[in-house]
């Protein structure tokens, strides 16, 4: 009973608030050109994060947008250097995802984040 509860509660605004600043630092890091790879991995497990939230949600127009964004920063990602740096295109593709992203979080259910995050995590460990 008590899990049922606390996975109908929204995300606390301190876990909102840490959550979007790590994002946001990384987005701006890596559209500056000086995102070292931990930036980009948290990139990654943010936008593979959304993409899951918004399936569950049943959310299409997000979920091809998030996919749109995941898609581009794979590619960033695929260039030989040491430093995340994105396109204009690949930014504005990113940004866009992150920013419906975190806009969500403060009326997401603690559930629906973790049960996204879990699923986010399964497809980088695979």
């Amino acid at each position: 009973m008590f899990d049922l509860i606390a996975a109908k509660q929204r995300i606390d605004t301190d876990t909102v608030d840490q959550l979007a600043m790590a994002v946001l630092l990384a987005l701006d890091a890596a559209k500056r050109g000086a995102a070292p790879p931990g930036m980009a991995n948290t990139l990654t497990e943010h936008l593979l994060t959304s993409i899951a939230v918004w399936s569950q949600l049943g959310n299409k127009q997000q979920y091809t947008i998030g996919v749109k964004a995941w898609d581009a920063l794979r590619k960033a990602c695929a260039r030989p250097t040491k430093l995340l740096d994105l396109t204009t295109g690949e930014y504005a593709s990113i940004r866009l995802a992150i920013g419906h992203y975190v806009r969500a979080l403060p009326k997401l259910e603690i559930g629906v984040l973790v049960a996204a995050q879990a699923k986010a995590f399964a497809q980088l460990w695979n």
